[in-house]
């Protein structure tokens, strides 16, 4: 079977396989800073309230850094593949800055130039996703992306590991001092990869694409999922970090206690990779929804060590799995596009909808921080929440792949 997964991984085209390389560095620097960012912000400040305004900003950063440059690379014709080289630039100076972060101010202007990166980053990869693959293809593609990410989501928190523990307990520069400075030297990786992606210049952006955004039926289902979307991943970047963290008591148990849990989700999405087809996507999501709810509830409602174990073992199995089928779906919801244009638009307007149910989702949460207080009873509601919002991802998934397109 793995000799056979390897056949197909080596007929993807040169450009292809730059783009898989590409996500792999990003997500290895994800994995390494992702959860500690949180955690970083939480320990220094200890207000959840503040994490999630930081969230706020980070994804406002986010949809700056996708759709200012978007749209004027679609206004003068540039050449959208360097912004991979923008991105890992910015993405890199922001680290280093977060790890001199000493006031709120700070961190939020560390936030906001690691979500322009980020922007970027989405904005290149997306581009070149919609522009280089074809529908029939993509659910592989997205296995083995997928299945990368889940090997790098174990090796990530490893090496973060080890950083914390040197950089606190051996060289005493501070807990998260050598992670924020090593993690930034990883995206130079990405230098070599630029040359096999093919250049794609946008056409401008016309009017009658954002009306066609608006009226559309697919589009207009698409908004459902774009909600369901932006409110899990809100709630999912503060909520399960901190719940984590409440339990366990430090970011160095958190970041070995992530280790030992990673290799199940690459093992299983290399196993279903062969049976993923175009046709059965909306099934493994369904059913991977449903379980992954299950286990966020019942870890809300239990919130103990135990209820924690069971969810890390659910959410390390089925949450990638149904990450394949989500990330199929996104490339599909993005390319809803008038005759007459392409994906372009649609994309830099679907990702500026997104921002705006992100703040929303951020805007919701703090109402029941304020409401609730306590922080053990604020991240068990934000993890019911998160279930919510996993549900209400695949009703949207459900209508945007049965209406049919014009």
């Amino acid at each position: 079977m793995q000799g056979k997964l390897y056949q197909q991984y080596l007929a993807m085209r040169p450009s292809v396989r730059s783009l898989v390389f590409l996500y792999w560095i990003y997500a290895f620097v994800g994995g390494m800073v992702g959860v500690f960012t949180q955690l970083f912000l939480y320990q220094r400040f200890t207000s959840i309230s503040l994490n999630v305004a930081a969230t706020v900003v980070f994804y406002t950063g986010i949809m700056l850094g996708f759709c200012i440059p978007g749209f004027f690379a679609a206004r003068w014709r540039l050449n959208i593949k360097q912004g991979f080289m923008w991105s890992f630039l910015f993405l890199g100076v922001s680290l280093l800055y977060l790890s001199q972060t000493v006031t709120m101010a700070h961190a939020y202007t560390a936030m906001l130039l690691w979500g322009f990166g980020q922007g970027i980053f989405w904005l290149t990869v997306n581009t070149c996703e919609l522009s280089e693959t074809k529908d029939g293809e993509r659910d592989f593609y997205s296995s083995v992306l997928n299945a990368g990410n889940q090997i790098l989501s174990l090796v990530g928190p490893a090496v973060a590991t080890v950083l914390l523990w040197l950089s606190g307990s051996v060289f005493h520069f501070g807990t998260y001092t050598l992670l924020f400075s090593v993690a930034p030297a990883v995206y130079l990786l990405g230098f070599f990869c630029f040359s096999s992606i093919k250049t794609y210049r946008p056409k401008p952006i016309r009017f009658a694409d954002i009306t066609y955004f608006l009226t559309d039926r697919r589009n207009q289902a698409a908004q459902l999922y774009t909600m369901g979307t932006s409110f899990q991943q809100v709630l999912g970047i503060v909520v399960p970090p901190l719940a984590i963290l409440t339990i366990l008591g430090t970011a160095l148990r958190v970041g070995m206690y992530d280790t030992l849990f990673a290799i199940f989700s690459a093992a299983c999405i290399l196993i279903v990779a062969r049976y993923r087809t175009q046709q059965n996507r909306l099934a493994m999501y369904g059913v991977t929804t449903v379980g992954l709810v299950l286990a966020v509830l019942w870890f809300g409602y239990a919130f103990t060590f135990v209820a924690l174990i069971i969810y890390t073992v659910v959410d390390g199995v089925l949450s990638p799995v149904m990450n394949v089928s989500s990330h199929v779906i996104d490339l599909n919801s993005m390319e809803i596009g008038r005759k007459e244009s392409d994906f372009y638009a649609t994309m830099l307007l679907r990702d500026f909808s997104l921002w705006v149910w992100r703040v929303a989702g951020g805007l919701l949460f703090l109402c029941v921080i304020n409401l609730f207080g306590a922080d053990k009873i604020v991240l068990s509601v934000g993890l019911y929440l998160l279930a919510g919002a996993f549900l209400l991802t695949y009703t949207g998934a459900f209508l945007l792949l049965k209406i049919r397109p014009r």
